[in-house]
C-alpha cells in the first residue's frame, strides 16, 4: 500500500531442514488472521498482499501515529486528490504504491492531510510559513512578464 521494502514470499530462502523440528508450524497471519504454513520462521504474513498492508500500517504508526485504516478514510474524504492542487498525484519510487503522502506538522506532529508530492515538498520548502506563503502569493499575483 505504502511503501513495499522487503522481497516478495517466492524470494525467501529459509530452509527447514535447518530447524530441529523440519518444518514451519502453521501460525496466523497478523494482518488477516487466516492461518498459514510460513516458509521462514520470520513469515508473518499469508500473502504479499498482506505483507505489504504490514508494512505500511507499521510505517503509518511509526512516522505519523495513525494505521492503514486512517490512510484510507483520509483518502476517501478527499476523493483520492492532494488536499491542495486536487491532482491525483504520482508515484515517487517503486518501493511506493501510493501517490499521496501524509502531510503533517513538523513541531506537533499532527497530521493535517494526504498531499501529492509536489504541494508536500513545497509546504516544506516554504517552512510552512504561512507569511512566507503569503508573499509568494502576492508576488504571484504583482509579477509582470518583461516584454
Amino acid at each position: 500500500m505504502y511503501t513495499r521494502t522487503n522481497p516478495t514470499s517466492d524470494k525467501f530462502t529459509a530452509r527447514p531442514d535447518k530447524y530441529p523440528q523440519g518444518f514451519f508450524k502453521d501460525k496466523p497471519c497478523k494482518i488477516c488472521g487466516n492461518n498459514f504454513s510460513p516458509l521462514a520462521p520470520s513469515h508473518l504474513h499469508c500473502s504479499d498482499v498482506c505483507s505489504t498492508r504490514g508494512q505500511s500500517e507499521n510505517y503509518l504508526q511509526r512516522c505519523y501515529n495513525i494505521g492503514v485504516s486512517d490512510y484510507e478514510a483520509m483518502l476517501e474524504d478527499q476523493n483520492h486528490c492532494c488536499k491542495l492542487c486536487n491532482g491525483e498525484g504520482f508515484v515517487m519510487a517503486k518501493h511506493h504504491s501510493m501517490k499521496l503522502v501524509v502531510d503533517h506538522c513538523h513541531i506537533t506532529g499532527a497530521v493535517r492531510g494526504l498531499l501529492c508530492h509536489n504541494c508536500n515538498r513545497a509546504l516544506g520548502l516554504m517552512q510552512d510559513s504561512t507569511q512566507t506563503l503569503r508573499a509568494a502569493i502576492d508576488y504571484l499575483e504583482g509579477a509582470t512578464t518583461i516584454p
